[in-house]
């Protein structure tokens, strides 16, 4: 596994900052004694289009995007790829098309470890990310002012702040082109949680006392926010709705949009599927024969409307959605997360199971936590399938030499308007997108 010397430029001046060689890997999966897997928990939801401007309810990160709206922007042109004018890079090269800009906000508990990890264990040892290295080039910087910089504390876990103050707080130490173009992520002390979209938030979180524990709940939690920036959706679940409601999640007009999601069968990854009349998962099987809500919200349900798990620890509870007939089980009531493989012939390793994006309304690649960094970044060591094969195309086409080739252009006509019309906090990924 590589390892870097870890240097801070500031306006062109060098401090050197001696590196701290981590006997921990994230890769490794270890930690203290006191940090369990059982532990470990997915933040708040990262990107999901609320009411707010912010990405995941907080503050506002800037700007009033909403899905279906596309900024009046011109077109980022092959080979263009943003710069910083006045900082240097402490690994990679300046010219390199991807810049990663780390922001240690108001001295962050074990900043340096944390992005020392985030560059070696995850960056340069994950594939497809560890196949470009030297399409990378990261920064760091330091910011003051918590409340100057409009930042607060969510109370789900983790901060986030005003996206126009942390930009021109980070202009006014790194000039750039297109700072939009720039991959930001500020490491500010705050309860555990992790946030994606133009700005990525990681919470160091203040009870943790020691570099393993803060590494054991942090593991591949950077590069799986970025994965946001790239085109990749969360594949977990949200909580389970009291009232026997289905948690929605995004409209499937949304979700289905976005590389690691879609719709029943998979078409994008899986070449056939099961029809719903061979769905057999026991408890999964029954919701779509109830046809009215008491008998659907109750099913599998206690008292206080807690959904039951199988022995595997999958929902065996049913959701009913009010105005919705789920175009695969052909009903409004439905399994609330699916565990039953639906798709064949599939991209190795993938199949096609109901749910995704926080919510009912898509269908995943894969099952568990364990099976993708999209799904539970602290419990799996690498990307499904799909999530990778579309990071290597996105890094592909918008940030190396295959940029501009015939190969890359309705990729990349594509992936500008997903930008501007489904992944709303952000409007530019190297050459792809809008200035």
């Amino acid at each position: 596994m590589p390892e870097f010397t870890f240097r801070r430029y500031a306006s062109l001046r060098l401090a050197a900052v001696i590196s701290v060689v981590l006997t921990l890997a994230a890769c490794g999966g270890g930690g203290s004694g006191d940090s369990e897997d059982a532990t470990l928990q997915a933040p708040p939801p990262s990107y999901a289009p609320e009411s707010q401007p912010d990405s995941s309810g907080g503050v506002s990160s800037g700007g009033d995007a909403t899905p279906g709206t596309s900024p009046s922007a011109d077109a980022v042109e092959p080979g263009d790829y943003a710069q910083l004018t006045s900082c240097l890079p402490f690994a990679g090269s300046s010219e390199a098309p991807f810049k990663v800009l780390f922001a240690n906000l108001d001295s962050a508990p074990f900043f340096d470890e944390i992005v020392q990890d985030a560059v070696n264990n995850q960056f340069r040892a994950l594939a497809p990310f560890s196949e470009y290295t030297s399409q990378f080039a990261f920064y760091d910087i330091d910011l003051q002012g918590f409340a100057a910089l409009g930042c607060a504390h969510k109370d789900s876990g983790g901060f986030s702040c005003a996206e126009e103050q942390i930009h021109q707080a980070i202009l006014e130490q790194c000039a750039s082109d297109d700072v939009h173009g720039v991959l930001k992520v500020v490491i500010g002390e705050s309860d555990y949680g992790a946030s994606g979209g133009e700005i990525i938030y990681v919470a160091s979180d203040r009870d943790w006392q020691n570099v393993e524990t803060t590494l054991h709940h942090l593991r591949n939690i950077v590069i799986h926010e970025l994965g946001h920036n790239f085109g990749l959706a969360d594949l977990y679940d949200s909580p389970i709705n009291a009232d026997g409601t289905s948690v929605a999640g995004w409209p499937s007009e949304l979700s289905r949009e976005w590389a690691n999601l879609d719709a029943p069968g998979c078409s994008k990854w899986c070449n056939s599927f099961k029809p719903a009349s061979e769905y057999v998962q026991s408890a999964n099987a029954t919701c779509p024969t109830l046809t009215d809500r008491a008998s659907c919200t109750s099913y599998n349900r206690a008292a206080d409307g807690t959904c039951e798990t199988d022995e595997n620890g999958n929902y065996s509870c049913c959701g009913w959605s009010e105005d919705t007939v789920d175009d695969y089980f052909g009903s409004q009531c439905t399994p609330v997360w699916g565990s039953e493989n639906i798709g064949q012939d599939c991209l190795q390793g993938t199949g096609c199971y109901y749910g995704g994006a926080h919510g009912n309304n898509s269908w995943r690649p894969v099952k568990t936590w364990e099976d993708s960094i999209m799904y539970g970044a602290g419990h799996s060591e690498e990307f499904d399938a799909v999530s990778e094969q579309a990071l290597r195309e996105a890094i592909r086409c918008c940030g190396t030499s295959d940029d501009s080739t015939s190969s890359c252009s309705v990729f990349r006509s594509e992936y500008q308007t997903f930008l501007q019309e489904h992944q709303p906090y952000k409007v530019r990924v190297g050459s792809c997108g809008t200035k």
